[in-house]
C-alpha cells in the first residue's frame, strides 16, 4: 500500500489575538516504525533546509516502508515573513536581549502564555514534536563555514544518526543535561528517551544546489538507517571528519587590506604551503600572499567577522591584522 501524505497545520493563538497556521506534511506507512520528525527555517534566514524537506518529503510519498514522517519546512513563518533570522528584529540585530527572547531554537518546547515566538513553538511541539522519536534540525550558518553535522555523542541512535549522515564535517557534543526548559527542539526529544541531531548548511538568505543535495543526503541516510526507507545509507570517503579545536589550524591575516580569495570551495582539500590567496596590503599595496600552513580540508574560508550571518559590514572583505581568513582541518 502506498503511503499516505497530508498537508496539516499546527495553530498557535498570538498575543493580538490572531491565530498562526503553520502547514506541515505527514507522510505515513502502513508499518510501525520510528516517528521522524526533520525540521527547518526555525530562523528566517536560514532557508536551505525547506528544499530539503520538501525533496525529502516526495520521496517518502514513493518509497517510506516503515513509520512516518512529520516533515516542517517553515517553522518560523514570522521571520520568514520578516525576511529575518527572528520576528521582530531591527536591521543587523544580534545579541541583545530582544534577539534572544525572540531566538525560536532555544525556547522549546514553548509556552502558550508567552511571547508570540514562545507560542508557536508551543502549538508546533503539541501539534508535532511530542509524537517523534528521532529529530533531524536543519539549520544553515554563514557562507564562511562548511556544511557540518552537529550530533550528540550518546553511544545510541543519537551518535548513529551522526556517523551516517554523510557529510564532510561533524561535531560531536555531550549528551544534553536533564534540566529545566527552554531549550534546542532535538534537546527535547532526547530528554524524552528519543534521538536528534542538527546539520549547519552553508549560506544564509539563498538556495544552492550543491546545499540541498548534501542536506537530502543526510536526511535519507538516517531515514535508511532507521529502516524508513530501503537501501543503505550512502556515504562517501573522506566524510564523518571531526572537527575539534586541537585538529583544527586557523590562518588570520598577516595584515590590513583587501583579502583575495583563490578559487577553492568549502571541504576542500589543501595542501601545506598551498596558496589560498593574497592580501592588497593598504599601507603600501604590495602583494601578501597567504598560504596553508598544514594540510586538511577547508572549514572555514574567506575575510569574516563575528557575526557575518546578520552584519554586511562583517562579511566585508578588508581585513585588519588577525582576522580569521581560512580554518583547515587537518584530520
Amino acid at each position: 500500500m502506498a503511503p499516505s501524505v497530508e498537508v496539516e497545520h499546527a495553530i498557535a493563538d498570538l498575543s493580538d489575538g490572531r491565530r498562526l497556521a503553520t502547514p506541515f506534511w505527514r507522510v505515513r506507512s502502513d508499518r510501525e516504525g520510528p516517528s521522524l520528525l526533520v525540521v527547518a527555517a526555525q530562523h528566517g534566514n536560514e532557508v536551505q533546509g525547506a528544499e530539503v524537506i520538501r525533496r525529502f518529503t516526495a520521496l517518502c510519498a514513493d518509497s517510506l516502508v516503515a513509520g512516518e514522517a512529520w516533515l516542517v519546512p517553515f517553522m518560523n513563518l514570522s521571520a520568514m515573513g520578516e525576511r529575518r533570522n527572528s520576528a521582530g528584529l531591527g536591521p543587523e540585530e544580534k545579541g541583545t536581549e530582544r534577539a534572544l527572547a525572540a531566538n525560536m531554537n532555544r525556547l522549546w518546547p514553548g509556552d502558550p502564555g508567552g511571547g508570540d515566538v514562545e507560542r508557536v513553538a508551543y502549538a508546533l511541539h503539541q501539534a508535532i514534536v511530542w509524537h517523534c522519536t528521532h529529530c533531524i534540525d536543519l539549520h544553515c550558518w554563514n557562507r564562511f563555514w562548511a556544511t557540518a553535522t552537529l550530533a550528540t555523542d550518546d553511544s545510541g541512535e543519537s551518535r548513529a544518526m551522526g556517523e551516517v549522515a554523510g557529510t564532510r564535517f561533524v561535531r560531536w557534543d555531550s549528551p544534553p543535561e536533564t534540566s529545566d526548559p527552554p531549550a534546542q527542539i532535538r534537546t527535547v526529544v532526547m530528554r524524552r528517551g528519543g534521538a536528534g541531531m542538527a546539520m549547519e548548511l552553508a549560506g544564509q538568505y539563498v538556495v544552492i544546489e550543491r546545499e540541498v543535495r548534501t542536506g537530502l543526503r543526510g536526511v535519507t541516510n538516517v531515514a535508511r538507517m532507521l529502516g524508513m526507507l530501503e537501501g543503505d545509507p550512502d556515504l562517501a570517503l573522506d566524510t564523518g571528519i571531526e572537527v575539534r579545536d586541537d585538529n583544527t589550524v586557523v590562518v588570520e591575516a598577516p595584515c590590513s587590506g583587501l583579502f583575495v580569495a583563490e578559487a577553492l570551495q568549502l571541504e576542500d582539500r589543501v595542501e601545506a604551503g598551498q596558496r589560498l590567496g593574497h592580501i592588497i596590503r593598504d599601507e603600501d599595496l604590495a602583494t601578501v600572499e597567504v598560504t596553508a600552513p598544514a594540510g586538511g580540508w577547508l572549514w572555514r574560508f574567506g575575510s569574516h567577522r563575528p557575526d557575518p550571518d546578520v552584519k554586511l559590514p562583517d562579511q566585508h572583505p578588508y581585513s585588519d591584522p588577525g582576522d580569521p581568513l581560512a580554518s583547515i582541518v587537518t584530520g
